[in-house]
């Protein structure tokens, strides 16, 4: 009985061996030929999985030992032939397998390696949608004070391709890009231009090459050149970023072990345009920007922490001539930032940071609407800038208050002295704190209904110790159809709200909405993508 028993768990084990299929590797075959082979690996290993677990189970009851199998029935194979083969399973009766016997991780192992073979990868994002006023088109307002749940009508997108071109044991070179823009979301006909009349743009945002395994020092990290940057960190409620994504040409180098943690580092080109003190006519000016990133530091099991600092110098010798004293003085600026990011064992997240700038970088905090820290605003740089610092401590996330209860949140408090606004001059002091919190009821994994509450105040006094107030409030009511519970975490998510945006006060900028209203209700239907 024993030799019996070893012979048949030698073929047993033979059976296991036989999973993977390499019949794949042999030759070049196309990924529905690949797909199809694999089907019918699988279908005859796990016949013949079958087949040995029930010799087995019979030897085993002769020797009153009952077999026990080392897969729980939850890791059982559990997906249909036809997924594999993008059509109906042919087979006999025999042939045929029931729908749980195929489990997930194998087709995940599946896709992982098409995938890889293929040596292509896509990302995207978009959001789109309709949205109707109680005076005319709707119009957003101070979404980056806000928030942006029904405050938002762009039809904004990126779309990333990825694509290895090199691949040994050691080495590897990938060539990336990354499309992104808007389209407009009111005309019929919207032709993508640079007319400042026409809001469907586009443009490459990344445009690079990023390798692996070059340099002796780092063989882990990723050494890329091109147009790119290092990754934005945004408040997603807020849509603005802490980081800037935005860069010229440059080269870097991401992913460096140190210590415990990482570290990134990027030498970047960013130009701008350079206003005239009359602000009359432009010149373009060049700056370079180093950025050091230290990430990933665990502080505890859940915490963990990172630093970076950016410095901005501009070339001097752009701003040079003989009408020189026409155009405003480009001056250095640097951006520090500490941030703890934490996530709770219930699946929330909560990240804290604390920022400090001077003179352009500076600038940027001081805007209440979008206020992504960039060395100019928008495509160009101006302004009188005398040195002067700002802070900024902003909190965001989102935890489960409850086994139906989610609340996203973001909370930022900023101020600076001596720096220059664009809304009220050099010289000027400004205070601002805005808040938004998104609490919902989870129905089931697929739907919530919750509302966003948002409320921000900014102060600024100039240098004459004018006092400007700019304040408003909204809150908006939805209901969301979603694929899981998380607020920030989960796409695809499909929204329909009703929103009411007040302004409290328009000193800085005077806004209005129709009819000069200070208020607005709008509905509305938006989704959200990412993959």
């Amino acid at each position: 009985m024993k030799t019996k028993y070893f012979k048949n768990k030698r073929v047993f084990l033979f059976i296991f061996s036989a999973l993977i299929p390499h019949i794949i590797y042999a030759s070049p075959l196309t990924l529905e030929q690949r797909m199809e082979i694999l089907e019918k690996e699988l279908i005859r290993n796990q016949k013949e999985l079958t087949e040995a677990r029930r010799q087995i189970t019979a030897l085993q009851k002769v020797n009153n030992q009952p077999y026990t199998s080392s897969v729980s029935n939850k890791e059982q194979w559990n997906i249909k032939p036809e997924i594999l083969s993008g059509g109906p399973a042919k087979q006999s009766g025999a042939e045929r397998i029931d729908n749980d016997q195929i489990n997930d991780s194998a087709l995940k192992q599946i896709s992982s390696y098409l995938k890889d073979d293929a040596g292509l990868i896509t990302q995207g994002y978009f959001r789109s949608g309709w949205g109707t006023g109680n005076r005319g088109a709707p119009r957003s307002w101070a979404i980056g004070s806000l928030g942006r749940f029904g405050n938002e009508y762009s039809g904004w997108f990126d779309f990333i391709v990825n694509k290895r071109l090199y691949r040994d044991d050691t080495h590897s070179v990938n060539a990336i890009f990354k499309l992104d823009g808007n389209t407009s979301q009111q005309y019929a006909n919207s032709w993508f231009g640079d007319d400042t009349r026409n809001d469907s743009k586009l443009q490459f945002q990344d445009f690079y090459v990023s390798t692996r395994g070059y340099l002796p020092f780092a063989p882990g990290a990723d050494f890329w050149v091109g147009r790119h940057g290092l990754k934005g960190y945004e408040i997603q409620m807020l849509d603005w970023k802490v980081h800037s994504a935005n860069a010229g040409a440059g080269l870097g180098i991401d992913n460096i072990s140190v210590g415990k943690g990482r570290m990134d580092i990027a030498l970047m080109r960013e130009d701008y345009d350079l206003w005239n003190k009359t602000r009359t006519s432009s010149k373009q000016i060049n700056t370079n920007q180093i950025e050091i990133r230290l990430k990933q530091f665990p502080v505890t099991q859940q915490t963990e922490m990172g630093v970076s600092a950016r410095f901005a110098q501009p070339n001097h010798a752009n701003g040079s001539g003989a009408n020189a004293d026409e155009f405003y003085t480009v001056k250095n600026a640097w951006l520090v930032t500490a941030m703890l990011k934490h996530r709770f064992s219930n699946g929330g997240f909560n990240d804290v940071a604390l920022q400090v700038a001077d003179n352009s970088f500076a600038t940027s905090f001081s805007s209440y609407d979008s206020a992504t820290a960039l060395f100019g605003v928008g495509k160009y740089y101006y302004g009188e800038h005398s040195d002067g610092k700002a802070y900024r401590l902003i909190t965001q996330g989102e935890n489960y208050l409850s086994d139906r209860i989610i609340m996203a949140n973001a909370l930022v408090y900023s101020w600076g002295k001596d720096i220059y606004s664009p809304d009220t001059g050099p010289h000027t002091r400004f205070t601002s704190l805005r808040a938004v919190v998104r609490p919902a009821w989870i129905w089931d994994k697929y739907n919530q209904t919750g509302f966003e509450a948002g409320w921000f105040s900014q102060v600024n006094k100039d240098r004459a110790k004018n006092r400007f107030t700019e304040s408003g409030l909204k809150t908006t009511l939805f209901h969301t159809f979603k694929i899981d519970t998380s607020m920030l975490t989960s796409r695809p998510e499909l929204r329909l709200y009703g929103t009411w945006l007040k302004v409290l006060d328009n000193e800085l900028d005077n806004f209005t909405f129709d009819d000069r209203k200070q208020d607005q209700f709008t509905v509305g239907a938006q989704a959200e993508v990412w993959w």
